[in-house]
């Protein structure tokens, strides 16, 4: 079948999508994505299976109006999608949800939606912005075909909301293992200067509702560790270096911009121990499963986590690290140094490579493909 998958932002970085479509590629589909990427980016993705088509505004998108720039914007997605002459249309977020829409009566073609989070329970979206995001949602899913997310909290949610057509096909944000192309990293304890202490890895954006304060005090209670922000730039992050220097910390907090996916696990393995604080600030926070746990396991690391339901149930089934309250310092420097204490014992090392070979992509991939075999089936 022809594939077209749309994405509100630049696929370059996106590693669901790519997993995505690589697997779809894979087993015979042609893909193409239709995108948003800088005006000025190369238009060739280095090691993606699929063809891309960019449908960003060039002169002049800064001087719109944000809304009209991203009606102008979507529409442009739906149409360059529907012009591919596509048998599915993968609309990935509530963000494509309009453009899928566009690009599969077009076409005649199906529609899938991609979920990457509960979209009507995200904390950032304000003013108008909520409404419009559930009144999209609310007209979209129960047309679709088959939708798509990224863990059962979320799936039964969105079965709970909508009357969709079938139930949600859960796909996890899995890594590859091993990664494809893998990139060697430089030596962290090397380039940060810390030797042989102790180090705790935030991946992914830093942003608020994250712990990532909560983090910065708890290692306050932790003279002898060092703590990475990988991943973290912009405003907040400059917000969490003026709070560790209040703080005395400044020499032991590090903070490094984001690395290519290629890259990523290399620096990741170089830790001691991962952490994932979501906040219970919302619903899809209390329904996330980040990213970001699954890429601690696979590069071998045991995990702090919030202990909310999905991210508790998971590392408390498969004993792969400790749960503690996100709001509570005392309660997260506790849980690190149990897990700092315990990283080279062998049944824990054992459990984390146990969990990162079953939670691989390569188990989850077979998801995605059976859903397509059933849509190939409908036509």
């Amino acid at each position: 079948m022809r594939v077209c998958m749309l994405l509100h932002k630049s696929v370059a970085n996106d590693t669901r999508v790519r997993r995505e479509a690589g697997a779809l590629a894979g087993a015979g589909h042609e893909v193409t994505i239709v995108h948003l990427p800088p005006p000025d980016a190369d238009p060739e993705v280095p090691g993606l299976p699929a063809a891309t088509v960019p449908a960003t505004l060039g002169r002049g998108r800064r001087r719109m109006p944000h809304p009209v720039r991203l009606g102008i914007e979507a529409a442009r997605l739906g149409l360059r999608a529907g012009a591919t002459g596509p048998d599915v249309v993968h609309a990935h977020d509530a963000a494509m949800l309009l453009p899928g829409m566009l690009a599969a009566r077009k076409a005649r073609a199906k529609l899938v939606y991609d979920s990457h989070e509960l979209a009507t329970g995200v904390p950032y979206r304000r003013g108008a912005w909520p409404a419009v995001v559930s009144g999209v949602e609310r007209l979209g899913a129960p047309r679709a075909d088959a939708v798509i997310t990224v863990s059962d909290g979320i799936a039964t949610r969105l079965s709970e909301r909508y009357p969709l057509r079938r139930p949600p096909t859960v796909v996890r944000n899995l890594p590859d293992l091993p990664p494809p192309r893998a990139a060697p990293a430089p030596d962290l304890r090397l380039e940060l200067a810390i030797g042989e202490a102790p180090l705790v890895l935030h991946q992914g954006a830093a942003a608020p509702g994250r712990g990532c304060e909560v983090l910065l005090a708890a290692l306050g209670l932790m003279p002898d560790a060092h703590l990475l922000f990988l991943g973290a730039e912009g405003g907040y992050a400059d917000r969490l270096r003026s709070t560790a220097r209040g703080q005395g910390l400044e020499k032991r907090v590090h903070m490094l911009p984001p690395v290519s996916p290629e890259t990523l696990l290399s620096y990741t393995a170089q830790a001691d121990v991962g952490v994932s604080l979501l906040e219970a600030s919302c619903e899809n926070h209390r329904l996330a499963l980040p990213n970001k746990l699954f890429e601690y396991l696979a590069a071998g690391l045991p995990v702090v986590v919030s202990d909310l339901p999905e991210t508790g149930k998971l590392v408390r089934e498969r004993g792969v690290g400790w749960c503690a309250d996100p709001s509570d310092p005392e309660a997260v420097a506790t849980a690190l140094r149990s897990a700092l204490a315990q990283r080279g014992e062998e049944g824990l090392r054992e459990r984390v490579a146990r969990a990162a070979a079953e939670l691989s992509w390569e188990r989850e991939r077979p998801r995605l493909l059976s859903l397509y075999e059933d849509l190939a089936s409908d036509r």
